[in-house]
C-alpha cells in the first residue's frame, strides 16, 4: 500500500511537470500567460515539486527566444517569492490572491521592460492585458487543479471500504434493535406482574375472620360449645365486628356495641382484630407501593426501548449524491487556510443538512472557526452554523466539527421574578436551552408552597427535563421519565407544575406542553392569545395528563409564561383577561424590559405585596 502511494505521488509530479512543459508551447501574440498562471496555481499546493520546476524551465528554454527565457524565468522566481511571502505574512493564500500577485508581477515586469526598450503603446497594452489574463487563468487553473484533486479522493474511494462501513453500520443497528426489543420485553414483563397481584394482594373479610377464629377460638376451651349451638349467628356477629374494624371505628365503640356478647374473650377478640387489620393495611400499602414501582420501572424501560429504536433511525447520508459538493467544501476550506478531511454530509428527518468533518489549520497558527463556516456556505450555498461549544480557533490539531444548516429565526429572552414576602428563596425554577437540531426550549416549574423545599422540587423538575432532552430523549419520553422520577422520590403533597415551550427556529412552530401549569400568553401584533390548562401537577400520577397546544410564531411575536402567583392575586374576576390587557399595553421589543414592566404592572394590583412566588418569562422571536 505504501509503495502504491509513492508511485501515485511520483506519477502526479511527472504529470505536473509535463503540463508545465507544454504550457510553454501556448503563445498569445508573443506572450505566454499560461506559464506564470500554471506556476502560480501550483505554488498553492503544499510540497516542493522539483519536476514542476524542471518541466517548466525545460519548456521555456525549448520553445522561447532568449529574451523571453530570461523574462519568464525571472517572472517565475518573483511569483514564487511573492506567494511564499504572502503565506508567511498571513498564514494562507487564496487562489484569487495568488492570481492577483502573479498578474501584478507580470504587468510590472512588462511595463518596466517596455519603458526601458522604448516600445509603443500597443506593447504597453499587450503587457497589461497579459497580466489580466494571468489573473483569470491562475484563478481558473487553481480551481481546476484543486477540484480534480478533491474529486479524485471522492470518486475513487474504495468500494470495499464503503461496503465494510455499511456492514458495520448494519451490524451495529441490529445489535441496538435487538437490545431495544429485549428492553421492551422486559417492560412488558414488569407491567404484566401487576395483573396477577391485583386480585390476590388484599385479604377480604373472610380471610381476616378465618385468621381471627384460628387464633382465638381454636385456643379457647369453650370454642366447641359456642360454635356448636349457633355457628351461623356467631359467624355473622364476628363479621359485623370486623366490618366495624375495617371502617376504622374506635375500639371503645366496638367494645360498647358488644357484637359477640356471649364470648368471654370479646375484648381480646377486638384487640386481635384491630391488630390483624392494621397488619393487613400495612401489607396492602406495601403491595400498592410495589405495584406502583413496577409500573414506573416498566414505563422507564418502555421509554428506553423507544429511545433505542429512535437511535436506529439514522439520518440519510448524502455522500454518494454530493461528491462534487464535498470536493467544493475541501477546496473552499483550503482557500481559508484550512484542511477539511473525512467530510460527510447528512440530512435529518426534517430535510435539514449538516456536515461532519475533521478540520485543522493548513499552514499552522490559529484560524477562526468562522472561516470554516464561510467555506461551507460558499460550497453548499446555504447559511450554516457550528455545533454548540465548538472550538473558536482552529490549529494544526485536527478537530471534528459538525456544522448545521442555520435557522431562520432567533429568540431573545427576559425574566422578571419576585419571591414571596418573607421567603428567603423562590419556589419557582426555569431554564432556557437550545439544541443543535434548531429547537429552543423554555421550561418553567412552580413547586407547591414556597421556600427551600418548593425550590428543590421545581429545580428537580427543570433539571431532569433538560438533561433528558439534551441526552437525546424525545420530548414526550423525557416528560414521562421526569414524572416517574418525581413519583419515585416525592413525598406526600410534594408536587410541581410543569410548563414547557418548544420553538422550532427553522419554521417558527410552537408547541406548548402543560401539566398543572398556569396560563400562557402569546402576543402577536395587536392581539393576545391565552392558552390554559386543567391538569394535575407532576408527581401526582404515574401517567400524567398533558395538554399540548400547537401554534405558529412570526417575526416580532412574544411568548409570555407565568407561574400561579402572578395570576391568582390580581384581585379581578377574570385574571387571564386582565393579563391579556396588560400584555397588550406594553410597547417594547426588548424581552427583558417587557418582563420587568409586566411584573411592575401586576404588582400595582397586589399593592407591591407578593403573597406567592412570582415569575414571568418573556421570549421574543425575530428573523435572522
Amino acid at each position: 500500500m505504501k509503495e502504491k502511494h509513492v508511485l501515485q505521488k511520483i506519477a502526479k509530479e511527472v504529470l505536473r511537470g509535463a503540463v508545465g512543459f507544454f504550457c510553454s508551447m501556448i503563445s498569445l501574440m508573443g506572450y505566454y500567460p499560461f506559464v506564470p498562471a500554471f506556476f502560480a496555481a501550483n505554488c498553492l499546493i503544499p510540497g516542493y515539486s522539483v519536476l514542476l520546476y524542471i518541466g517548466m524551465i525545460a519548456g521555456i528554454i525549448y520553445f522561447m527566444t532568449l529574451t523571453s527565457v530570461v523574462k519568464y524565468i525571472f517572472l517565475l522566481a518573483v511569483i514564487a517569492i511573492s506567494i511564499r511571502f504572502y503565506f508567511w505574512a498571513n498564514g494562507r493564500c487564496k487562489g484569487s490572491v495568488a492570481g492577483i500577485l502573479a498578474g501584478c508581477v507580470t504587468v510590472i515586469l512588462n511595463l518596466s521592460g517596455s519603458v526601458f526598450a522604448g516600445n509603443d503603446k500597443n506593447e504597453l497594452v499587450l503587457g497589461i492585458s497579459e497580466g489580466l489574463v494571468v489573473i483569470g487563468l491562475t484563478i481558473a487553473l487553481h480551481y481546476l487543479i484543486s477540484m480534480l484533486s478533491e474529486m479524485k479522493g471522492s470518486l475513487f474511494r474504495g468500494k470495499k471500504e464503503m461496503e465494510i462501513q455499511i456492514m458495520e453500520s448494519k451490524a451495529a443497528d441490529g445489535k441496538v434493535a435487538a437490545f431495544a426489543n429485549a428492553v421492551d420485553g422486559l417492560a412488558v414483563a414488569f407491567a404484566g406482574m401487576n395483573k396477577g397481584k391485583e386480585t390476590a394482594k388484599t385479604e377480604n373479610l373472610g380471610a381476616l375472620q378465618q385468621e381471627l377464629v384460628g387464633t382465638l377460638c381454636a385456643s379457647c376451651d369453650g370454642c366447641a360449645i359456642c360454635w356448636k349451638e349457633n355457628p351461623i349467628s356467631i359467624s355473622s356477629k364476628i363479621k359485623e365486628m370486623l366490618q366495624a374494624v375495617v371502617e376504622h371505628q374506635s375500639k371503645e365503640n366496638i367494645l360498647k356495641k358488644a357484637y359477640v356478647a356471649e364470648c368471654p374473650r370479646y375484648p381480646n377478640m377486638v384487640e386481635e382484630a384491630i391488630h390483624a387489620f392494621g397488619r393487613m393495611e400495612l401489607n396492602q400499602a406495601w403491595y400498592k407501593r410495589l405495584l406502583e414501582n413496577r409500573r414506573i420501572i416498566a414505563g422507564q424501560l418502555d421509554a428506553m426501548a423507544e429511545l433505542l429504536c429512535d437511535w436506529t433511525k439514522k439520518d440519510s447520508n448524502l455522500d454518494e449524491r454530493m461528491r462534487l459538493t464535498i470536493a467544493k467544501i475541501s477546496y473552499e476550506a483550503k482557500e481559508y487556510g484550512l484542511l477539511a478531511e473525512d467530510i460527510h454530509i447528512f440530512q435529518n428527518e426534517d430535510n435539514r443538512k449538516y456536515v461532519v468533518a475533521d478540520v485543522r489549520s493548513k499552514w499552522g497558527g490559529g484560524i477562526p472557526s468562522k472561516s470554516y463556516v464561510k467555506a461551507l456556505e460558499k460550497a453548499l450555498k446555504l447559511p450554516m452554523r457550528l455545533q454548540r461549544e465548538a472550538k473558536s480557533i482552529l490549529t494544526q490539531e485536527p478537530v471534528t466539527l459538525i456544522a448545521y444548516e442555520d435557522t431562520q429565526y432567533y429568540v431573545m429572552s427576559g425574566v422578571a421574578a419576585k419571591k414571596k414576602n418573607g421567603s428567603s428563596v423562590s419556589g419557582d425554577s426555569f431554564a432556557f436551552f437550545e439544541l443543535d437540531n434548531g429547537k429552543h426550549y423554555v421550561c418553567l416549574s412552580d413547586g407547591m408552597g414556597s421556600g427551600g423545599y418548593a425550590s428543590k422540587e421545581s429545580e428537580l423538575v427543570v433539571d431532569l427535563l433538560q438533561k433528558f432532552v439534551e441526552a437525546g430523549f424525545p420530548k414526550e419520553t423525557a416528560i414521562k421519565m421526569m414524572n416517574s422520577a418525581m413519583v419515585l422520590q416525592g413525598e406526600d403533597n410534594s408536587f410541581s407544575t410543569f410548563d414547557l415551550a418548544e420553538i422550532n427556529l427553522y419554521t417558527g412552530d410552537l408547541e406548548l406542553t402543560k401539566i398543572g401549569a398556569a396560563a400562557t400568553f402569546i402576543r402577536s401584533k395587536n392581539r393576545v392569545e391565552c392558552v390554559m390548562s386543567d391538569t394535575l401537577p407532576t408527581g401526582v400520577d404515574i401517567c400524567p395528563q398533558e395538554e399540548n397546544t400547537q401554534m405558529k410564531l412570526s417575526e416580532g411575536d412574544f411568548l409570555v409564561m407565568v407561574t400561579d402567583g402572578v395570576l391568582e392575586y390580581l384581585h379581578v374576576k377574570k385574571p387571564e383577561e386582565k393579563m391579556k390587557d396588560l400584555i397588550l399595553d406594553i410597547q417594547t421589543d426588548h424581552a427583558g424590559a417587557f418582563a420587568k414592566e409586566l411584573l411592575d404592572r401586576v404588582l400595582l394590583y397586589t399593592g407591591n405585596y407578593a403573597m406567592d412566588d412570582m415569575t414571568i418569562l418573556v421570549i421574543g422571536m425575530w428573523e435572522k
